[in-house]
């Protein structure tokens, strides 16, 4: 995109004066600042799109997902967050030069386009999202872990006794030989193989991260640090064995109150359903809203919806819910076609589903 006239550009948006060929200007522009950002994530080594085949094609949709929120309106059809974003600094500074609107233009994207992949990364994944949130805080409460970021990268590492300055970025070039960033990384498996034999299940996150780096640290044949990503892997691997070892340690064989109970909860899962398939048949079907095809899909997601609330899984995602009915679904999808229905669905059946299990209580 040209800038020469970008300033003009965002001042027409704010003020709500902007042509139907400026505002397609402006979103294409934002896009391909977005989408230069993801790209850019993916080189360095994160996981955008998991394993899809296109990436090229899923990462436009993220972008377009992340930089969609900067487009609403409120009811007279303001730009909200443009305003709020751009005008205060037209204020402060009138003689702004194009140069300088596209400046603060890729710093508004950048930083929507991290929200949004936070917020991407918990839909997709809540329970890899809580392991990094708490590697972070394990990190950041810890006197002898500090973190260093590279290359839109962060890692962490043992300082043990290292004196840093406080509150300011760590120097690496400073701490190079101590981090021993000429030495070859840890091997996965001699990683994952050394964390088994000083993990404990009872250990909580934080504790299972400082045993970890300790363990780094002493190994003075490797690096001195791992990549945060590394780190919650494996924790998440060694995490999800624990479980699988004590799961399969336990007495399987169900008792009858066991055997009554199961069935009773079965039966109102059935209930309920039966409410969320009449609301479905009268609000949707009827109407065409929706075909039998998608009815049925949504019926299957809407019963494993409540079958993870009776796991504790409350907290996990309906866009992963539906896509394992929908295996092509994207983002974009859902959030244009299927959230508002399906999520209004999904409300309706756990809270029939809790006035029928009080029954039970």
């Amino acid at each position: 995109m040209d800038t020469h006239h970008l300033k003009q550009l965002v001042q027409a948006l704010c003020a709500k004066s902007y042509t139907q060929a400026q505002l397609i200007e402006f979103i294409n522009l934002t896009q391909k600042i977005s989408l230069g950002y993801l790209k850019y994530q993916e080189i360095i080594g994160k996981r955008i799109c998991g394993e899809q085949i296109d990436t090229d094609v899923e990462l436009q949709d993220v972008a377009t997902d992340c930089i969609a929120e900067l487009f609403t309106c409120d009811e007279e059809g303001h730009f909200i967050q443009l305003k709020r974003y751009y005008e205060p600094k037209f204020a402060e500074c009138p003689d702004l030069s194009d140069a300088d609107v596209m400046i603060l233009t890729r710093r508004l994207v950048v930083r929507k386009t991290k929200q949004e992949l936070s917020r991407i990364f918990r839909e997709r994944d809540p329970e890899g999202a809580k392991i990094v949130r708490n590697i972070k805080v394990a990190v950041r409460t810890s006197e002898k872990l500090a973190v260093f970021s590279e290359w839109g990268k962060e890692f962490v590492f043992y300082k043990n006794g290292l004196c840093l300055p406080p509150d300011q970025p760590v120097d690496i070039e400073l701490i190079g030989p101590y981090l021993r960033r000429h030495r070859p990384p840890i091997p996965e498996d001699v990683l994952h193989a050394r964390f088994v034999e000083i993990y404990s299940p009872g250990d909580s996150v934080s504790g299972a991260i400082r045993k970890l780096m300790q363990m780094i640290h002493d190994a003075e044949e490797y690096q001195n640090f791992l990549p945060m990503d590394v780190l919650a892997k494996l924790i998440r691997r060694i995490k999800l064995e624990a479980v699988k070892e004590k799961l399969d340690a336990e007495d399987a064989v169900p008792t009858p109150l066991d055997i009554l109970e199961s069935k009773e909860i079965e039966n109102f899962v059935d209930a309920a359903m039966k409410k969320v398939e009449k609301k479905i048949y009268c609000q949707y079907l009827r109407s065409q809203k929706l075909d039998e095809g998608r009815a049925r899909i949504y019926s299957n997601a809407l019963r494993d919806v409540l079958f993870d609330l009776i796991q504790k899984k409350d907290n996990s995602s309906y866009f992963r819910n539906l896509r394992y009915y929908m295996p092509h679904l994207t983002q974009r999808d859902y959030r244009q076609n299927e959230r508002s229905i399906f999520e209004y669905l999904a409300k309706v059946a756990k809270r029939e589903f809790r006035r029928r299990l009080r029954e039970l209580l």
